[in-house]
């Protein structure tokens, strides 16, 4: 399985859509920002030949050269956006949707309306200086996977009850609905009006939060690309604590003059020690002492209704494979997992992509696949012991409450990376069980043949999480 991330080089390149002007060009090499630029010659060849397409009514989304994958997405016939990757194992799921996070953030800063209707190029081009270092932060190698999974980065807090009260009596203080807590871009607790926010602007604004340089407070204007494209709210921070920000999404009150020390201390001095206990949570999301397998070196839990997501590379004090190199190896492995082995879901990827890899892969056991990688080439899909039955035979009704009875049955795969010898390469496992999927990043040391069993138990363990 190739690992997103490795040495390799990303250009994004954003452009007037009717003139083929660029907006920005924004680079990173291996995880990191970049200064090179792509020559002028390339990017117009490559605007280029997408207009052609639409001339002659034929959409151009990707294509693929001997080392490099490409992405083109156009939005509101106004802004082009095209995605070049070198990185080994470079997935068209993840650039898809990491051109629909930029335009995400390119409204959240500047508004739909200066992107749709373009009246000074240079104007624009200033304007979007703003997004740069939030489209940057999609472009590196981050903590967070809200990017590639379209879920909430979320923390879980020892004693989420009391903050969740002091979060929701403070904000009714302020006079607004929406406020959450954040920590490193991982949301730790938010009101019912702020988890109601839809996507993009749910992932968007922590993970803005997050890629901002530390401030005591903050007045920040922000679009929400859902909710408000054209007509802009106020986001404002307050720093409870190094690493833990107050966020209140509101109108033109209150003014953040408003928020005094007072009133902060009014509602947060009393849970100054659980504040405290989210502050380590950042890398870890989970609270100290949860009880995991020393097996598992990494972990992502989706609930795919809510939208939310727990992940973290460091749920033990194992040192090897290192922390980037699990983050690369479980992005990969959701990626693959959700183009190939679950069918998909609300904001998942369309049908025929999942119809193509399924055709490929050649593979027709929907509850449990196994798959054995041997260097950086596929092996076979083989069924094992969780064979699909054939339908009783039977009423209408006791088919489709049979058919309502079998889609409660986890559905897994798994994968191992590395060398075909015994006790080596990694393990990775993926188990879903209505809506919460859970993928798991495991030593060599665990045995193929517990891999069900050890997902399915944590899984278990932690659905009341999430």
């Amino acid at each position: 399985m190739g690992e997103e991330g490795t040495e390799g080089t990303v250009h994004l390149l954003c452009l007037a859509a009717s003139s083929g002007v660029p907006l920005f060009c924004r680079s990173s090499r291996g995880g990191a920002p970049a200064r090179q630029q792509l020559p002028f010659s390339v990017i117009g060849s490559l605007n280029g030949v997408h207009m052609f397409g639409q001339n002659l009514e034929v959409q151009l989304s990707s294509a693929r050269t001997e080392d490099t994958t490409v992405v083109w997405k156009s939005f509101h016939d106004s802004i082009t956006l095209i995605v070049l990757s070198s990185e080994e194992g470079t997935s068209e799921l993840r650039l898809e949707r990491l051109l629909q996070m930029v335009f995400g953030a390119m409204v959240l800063l500047v508004g739909l309306e200066e992107l749709t209707n373009i009246r000074n190029v240079e104007r624009l081009k200033k304007e979007l200086r703003a997004s740069y270092r939030l489209i940057d932060s999609f472009l590196g190698d981050s903590e967070l996977i809200g990017d590639l999974t379209q879920c909430v980065d979320c923390v879980v807090p020892p004693e989420g009850s009391l903050l969740q009260e002091a979060l929701s009596g403070f904000a009714e203080a302020a006079g607004t609905a929406f406020g959450s807590l954040v920590v490193s871009g991982r949301v730790v607790a938010a009101t019912e009006s702020w988890w109601r926010l839809g996507t993009p602007e749910a992932v968007l604004l922590p993970w803005l939060v997050g890629s901002l340089p530390p401030q005591a407070a903050r007045d920040y204007p922000v679009y929400l690309p859902h909710g408000s494209p054209t007509v802009p709210h106020r986001l404002l921070t307050l720093t409870l604590l190094p690493g833990l920000e107050l966020c209140l999404l509101c109108g033109p009150r209150p003014p953040l003059s408003q928020l005094d020390p007072q009133l902060l201390d009014r509602w947060w001095q009393p849970v100054l020690d659980p504040l405290r206990a989210c502050v380590p949570l950042g890398s870890r999301a989970l609270p100290a002492g949860f009880p995991l397998h020393t097996d598992i070196l990494g972990l992502l839990l989706l609930h795919l209704e809510l939208k939310r997501c727990l992940f973290t590379v460091e749920p033990s004090g194992v040192q090897e494979p290192s922390p980037e190199h699990r983050r690369r190896l479980l992005r990969s492995f959701y990626t693959l997992v959700t183009a190939t082995h679950f069918p998909p879901g609300e904001g998942e990827l369309p049908s025929h992509h999942s119809a193509a890899a399924e055709e490929e892969t050649g593979s027709v056991n929907k509850q449990w696949r196994a798959v054995r990688l041997l260097g950086p080439v596929w092996g076979p899909l083989v069924s094992s012991a969780l064979p699909v039955l054939p339908p009783e035979p039977g009423s209408a009704e006791d088919k489709v409450e049979g058919a309502a009875q079998r889609t409660q049955v986890p559905r897994a795969c798994y994968l191992v990376s590395g060398p075909e010898e015994p006790g080596t390469g990694w393990r990775l496992v993926a188990v879903q069980a209505g809506p919460r999927r859970l993928l798991l990043l495991l030593s060599a040391q665990s045995p193929t043949h517990a891999l069900r069993g050890l997902a399915t138990h944590t899984l278990q363990a932690l659905s009341p999480l999430l």
